[in-house]
């Protein structure tokens, strides 16, 4: 049988393309979801974790507020055994959220568990600092480093300050980057902020100043995905006057002052699912702060689901307002969100201003601290308006708990005045420290109109 040179030629240039694509495909993966060390993060010297037998980096971190908590970063698709191995004998231990129900066998210096799907968990053993268990679904897909769109940040140590992002950009870091630097974007669209790696915004973000680890204003379309946030004071991450955002899987630790986690204002069609959020103030800060700065933006369509909150030092598990210098906060809904500490309540709204809040939805919220569950008043505070813009209080119309479960403390209700009230709230299959919670356990005042319960919990 005779060959022709070329169709050989075309035969060897094919199986080479084989080859370097398979290599490519398998440089690829194996750059999603291997694990590496953070560069300038501490090795933890209590914990080393193990996640379908694979060893996976565990740091010991030191986080604003002087707060240390061990962390690892891993994924998790489908059944996953993760083993942790602690420096001492484990004797007692709490794997958090409770409302998981995660199971662990103790075998020696072990603890052994599986998960089935990614969870954001808090690990307790003896009376060490905690272990945070930072679980995503794998990467699927990398950009490209050449293209002009892309800023790309490898493993290691990088310090870019201030980073400006421009539309149409991706922003990536990878798994064992740390960005020294904060990231602000204004009049932006089609923007995204993946990968696994920590943006380092401490010695950048400034209280007096305002200024944030990561914001976004008057932006659209904006995805954030897998990414560390650590930061100085101030709040952690800001959206502001935005339209289109998703947030998902970003883990946050910084505890000092006023280190809310993620923060909106003016924000439509919003979405932050599979957070952790640990902070030094409010978990979520859904506010209107100065309207006659910022006009008045509506905030509607925001949802927060199955993210995990770890509140220290100051504020709220949770806080809608306490500014709310706007005329409309609707379609309002926190869904599968576990408050595993809290500092002032588990859920607090002290609304402030002016703004009519319409249907705002608690459901499968958990909050295991048995001390000052739920708050929300409308009332005149020190963060009322004081621009001369208006001294004015607004209303709750739609105040919906649905599976709502507490540790016990007070669930208190307060309307401002006739005209200024809440109305229609809902409470189904609540319960506070196991039992149904009804009209008995909620404190309120002349001002709230139409309060039902409907409890068919077993």
């Amino acid at each position: 049988m005779k060959i022709q040179t070329g169709s050989i030629s075309s035969i060897i240039i094919s199986c080479i393309a084989i080859l370097i694509g398979g290599s490519l495909m398998s440089f690829q993966q194996k750059d999603l979801n291997h694990y590496v060390q953070y560069d300038g993060f501490k090795k933890s010297d209590l914990f080393q974790v193990k996640v379908n037998g694979i060893k996976v980096f565990t740091a010991e971190e030191l986080c604003f507020g002087d707060s240390i908590f061990h962390t690892s970063q891993f994924f998790v698709e489908g059944e996953t055994e993760i083993i942790v191995e602690c420096a001492v004998p484990v004797e007692k231990f709490e794997i958090r959220p409770f409302s998981k129900k995660i199971s662990g066998v103790i075998k020696g210096n072990q603890l052994i568990f599986k998960v089935n799907k990614p969870e954001m968990l808090i690990i307790k053993i003896n009376n060490l600092k905690p272990l945070c268990l930072f679980q995503t679904p794998p990467e699927k897909e990398v950009p490209d480093p050449k293209d002009p769109n892309v800023i790309f940040f490898g493993k290691g140590i990088h310090e870019p300050g201030l980073l400006s992002i421009k539309s149409g950009q991706t922003i990536y870091l990878e798994q064992g980057a740390i960005v020294k630097g904060r990231f602000f974007a204004e009049g932006v669209h089609n923007v995204t902020i993946k990968g696994r790696g920590i943006i380092d915004a401490r010695g950048f973000t400034n209280k007096s100043k305002k200024i944030c680890g990561l914001e976004f204003k008057s932006s659209s379309h904006i995805k954030v995905e897998g990414i560390g946030l650590r930061t100085g004071e101030w709040w952690q991450s800001l959206y502001i006057l935005c339209n289109d955002v998703d947030v998902r899987y970003m883990n946050l630790m910084s505890f000092g002052v006023n280190n809310d986690g993620i923060d909106i204002d003016g924000v439509t069609n919003f979405t932050a699912s599979g957070c952790f959020i640990g902070c030094g103030d409010d978990g979520f800060g859904w506010h209107a702060v100065d309207a006659k700065t910022n006009g008045q933006m509506p905030t509607e369509n925001c949802t927060a689901s199955d993210c995990v909150i770890y509140n220290a030092h100051a504020g709220n598990g949770l806080r809608v307002g306490a500014s709310m210098e706007t005329h409309l906060f609707k379609n309002i809904t926190f869904r599968n969100i576990d408050v595993v500490e809290h500092s002032g309540y588990g859920i607090r709204s002290d609304h402030s201003d002016w703004a009519s809040c319409e249907n705002i939805l608690f459901e499968n919220f958990f909050i295991e601290k048995p001390v000052n569950a739920i708050n929300i008043k409308i009332e005149k505070t020190r963060y009322s308006n004081d621009t001369g813009y208006r001294d004015e209080r607004g209303n709750i119309y739609g105040l919906n708990f649905i599976n709502v479960q507490t540790s016990g403390g007070q669930i208190i209700l307060n309307g401002f005045d006739t005209e200024h009230a809440i109305r229609n709230v809902n409470f189904k299959n609540c319960k506070a420290s196991g039992k149904p919670i009804e009209a008995k356990d909620v404190e309120t005042n002349e001002f709230i109109y139409h309060l039902n319960f409907l409890n068919q919990i077993n």
